[in-house]
């Protein structure tokens, strides 16, 4: 069995900054900042990291409480900004997800930033939620630091199959993150630059295991790829 980890945004989606803008319009909601800036790339971060630095920024701190209320109020007016904001699957997803989903030995799972339910929301909006193991599934909820959410990822890959080889298993993502994330637990890094802010050059420079520009036409292309 073949074990594949998807990041969501970049990769195999771009939401036009809808989650971007519903998590600076829960800021204006919660305290009260309009036109609130990140100070930092939000590209390949956990909600948790973003959430953390948003709120230490306007208050000095952020307690947990703090960020609990912010990740409510950003789950409920998400689905409002993906339905105004237009975008789109990246090139070929739908296609890949659905001849994955006829191979019996192979898995997709989502390994995500994105706390459960936004990750969920997004899945849901493009119609591709059909696709994942949610059990095996890790969400930026669990720790500010993807290197975590991979770990915890291959515990439960462990746990359901402890014969499992680091061979079988791969993390397909847009960022540097992504590749640091699989090369912290010995696995493949798949990088797709279609919907990536990164350059081939900048990715690079922190080894993933191979980089495409998109997902193939034919899916049996990408099966393929895998293999070798």
């Amino acid at each position: 069995m073949k074990y594949l980890f998807w990041d969501i945004d970049g990769t195999l989606l771009l939401t036009q900054r809808a989650g971007i803008d519903a998590l600076k319009e829960s800021m204006r909601i919660r305290y009260g900042k309009n036109d609130f800036e990140f100070s930092h790339s939000l590209a390949g971060r956990t909600d948790s990291f973003i959430i953390k630095n948003a709120i230490t920024e306007i208050k000095g701190k952020c307690t947990a409480s703090d960020a609990a209320g912010l990740l409510i109020t950003y789950n409920k007016i998400l689905p409002q900004f993906l339905a105004t904001h237009k975008g789109s699957l990246l090139p070929n997803v739908n296609e890949t997800l659905d001849f994955l989903s006829t191979k019996k030995d192979y898995c997709s799972a989502l390994l995500t930033g994105n706390c459960s339910r936004a990750a969920y929301e997004k899945v849901s909006y493009y119609g591709v939620q059909k696709y994942f193991n949610y059990q095996l599934s890790t969400f930026g909820e669990i720790s500010e630091d993807r290197k975590i959410l991979a770990q915890a990822a291959l515990q439960k890959l462990y746990v359901q199959n402890p014969e499992i080889n680091s061979n079988d298993i791969y993390i397909i993502g847009d960022t540097p993150h992504d590749i640091m994330c699989a090369n912290s637990i010995g696995v493949k890094c798949l990088i797709v630059t279609a919907g990536s802010s990164y350059t081939e050059a900048q990715l690079n420079e922190y080894k993933p295991w191979k980089i495409i520009s998109c997902l193939p036409r034919n899916p049996q292309i990408f099966l393929d790829l895998l293999e070798e």
